[in-house]
């Protein structure tokens, strides 16, 4: 169990931009709400088997209208270590989904983290890029996107100089519809060209041991 927790403060603190999956991939309809909760993250290999490392967080959506969604989440495994992670943004539809042509939607984050215990907050801005097909009656949706984190501090862990600016993350999913519910599992690539054989946590990457592979899972009420 010690073990456990140790490989999980580990990966919250090395893995900030995969602590949760897209939001609001497909925007709300007008003046609809959601409230969702997801779980999930990084490939690990523990004790034997590859599992993800079980991040968890809630989010509140709210449909401006039918191409704008706005939202904020919660994640609420960073509390357990005394962090406050937060996320605020907005899902626009662009273009909508002609014959074979998908979709496309874009979302601007804004993620913070404070630390209860130190007070020192950090800051991340991010742009999603996101092409979705609906299919059934249902109108289920499949997805491909980009989300692209921005690393804004000169210096990263140990004070060493910051190399890497743009933190882009390739993630595919798929999403299911019921008449009040959405079911939603996301696969992502995290932390393309950030090595990770230098930390003990066992990233099951498929990059030349490059970031890791994430997975996620997540349940949403509309109403």
């Amino acid at each position: 169990m010690k073990y456990f927790l140790y490989l999980l403060i580990i990966t919250i603190t090395l893995v900030q931009s995969s602590c949760s999956s897209s939001r609001f991939v497909e925007p709300l309809k007008k003046k609809q709400h959601a409230v969702g909760a997801s779980i999930g993250g990084p490939l690990i290999n523990f004790g034997g088997a590859i599992i993800p490392t079980p991040m968890s967080s809630i989010v509140y959506g709210y449909g401006v209208d039918s191409n704008l969604t706005a939202f904020g989440g919660l994640h609420t495994t960073a509390l357990v270590f005394n962090n406050i992670h937060t996320d605020l943004g907005i899902t626009y539809r662009f273009l909508k989904q002609k014959n074979k042509l998908p979709s496309l939607s874009s979302s601007l984050n804004n993620t913070i983290v404070t630390s209860i215990r130190t007070g020192t907050t950090r800051y991340w801005p991010s742009i999603d890029l996101n092409a979705y097909w609906n299919f059934s009656k249902r109108k289920h949706f499949w997805y491909i996107g980009l989300s692209n984190w921005f690393e804004l501090r000169n210096n990263r862990a140990h004070d060493l100089e910051q190399l890497q600016r743009l933190l882009p993350n390739p993630h595919a999913g798929l999403t299911l519809k019921s008449k009040a519910l959405q079911f939603n599992i996301e696969y992502k690539l995290l932390g393309l060209g950030q090595n990770s054989n230098d930390v003990f946590v066992p990233y099951q990457s498929i990059v030349n041991n490059e970031g890791a592979m994430g997975l996620y899972f997540g349940i949403t009420k509309l109403f």
